[in-house]
């Protein structure tokens, strides 16, 4: 994938992305992150980059996602800053900061993403499983991330390169955390996200990738829809089976994203 050469660095993302889908229904608009502190918003009907800005402040952004309970977008920052970025400007303002370092597997990605129930950070990196409050900064250390010992992959090791929750609107009743993992290049389900336990749900069905980055998206009704960004595609994914659904060439970037979050519209 390439860039897109940022003529819009100083333009509202919101303000250049609203682009009419041809069914004449609105379509949902995905934040991509790539790079150092680059947001990209997508389309999500023609995987169309429909704009780009630098997150203004920040040096380097671990990752990025929508708080469902209050829509705010927030990124956690290479210093473990805690910080909510303004869609129309690129600004990013500090809520916190981490009250203690955080291991990040050197090479590894890393996992930032709201539980909706809960609404609290989930951090995760190599096999690390963190949950965070964002307004406090309180860390909490969680189980290391470990296949279950009746799961086929039981004794591997796993390489979870992303992670997202169901039901992401508002403040659910219930909720499930669902990981893509980039060895067996399959969608897994964290069945307990504080004890970090894993299994698989099914295989991709694509080659693997240098990044993965994988959101779901739930409207009002609570339908759940699974969005993955790899290998120069966007893509739908079963949650039942894991395998990729549809497929759109992702147009207007110039290099990979690594972390993605959708903008459900309320």
């Amino acid at each position: 994938m390439h860039f897109l050469k940022t003529a819009f660095a100083t333009v509202s993302l919101i303000a250049t992305a609203q682009v009419a889908p041809a069914s004449g229904t609105a379509s949902l608009q995905a934040i991509g992150l790539s790079g150092d502190n680059m947001l990209h918003v997508i389309n999500t009907e023609t995987a169309t980059v429909t704009a780009s800005m630098p997150v203004k402040g920040v040096d380097r952004l671990l990752g990025i996602d929508l708080r469902p309970a209050t829509g705010q977008l927030i990124g956690v920052t290479s210093t473990f800053d805690i910080v909510e970025i303004d869609i129309a400007t690129g600004d990013a303002t500090v809520i916190s900061t981490m009250d203690k370092e955080l291991p990040v597997t050197d090479g590894a990605p890393v996992i930032v993403d709201f539980n909706p129930m809960a609404n609290k950070l989930r951090f995760m990196s190599g096999t690390t499983n963190h949950r965070v409050d964002i307004e406090s900064g309180a860390v909490t250390v969680d189980g290391s991330l470990a296949f279950e010992g009746a799961d086929m992959h039981a004794g591997e090791a796993p390489a979870i390169a992303a992670a997202a929750y169901i039901n992401s609107y508002g403040t659910p009743d219930k909720t499930a955390m669902f990981d893509i993992d980039s060895t067996i290049v399959a969608l897994i389900q964290q069945t307990s996200p504080n004890d970090g336990t894993l299994a698989a749900i099914g295989k991709l069905g694509i080659e693997a990738s240098e990044t993965y980055a994988f959101d779901i998206a739930t409207d009002a009704e609570g339908t759940n829809t699974a969005w993955l960004a790899t290998g120069g595609t966007l893509n739908t994914v079963s949650l039942e089976t894991g395998k990729i659904m549809e497929s759109w060439e992702i147009s207007g970037a110039e290099a990979a994203l690594r972390d993605i979050t959708i903008l459900t519209a309320k």
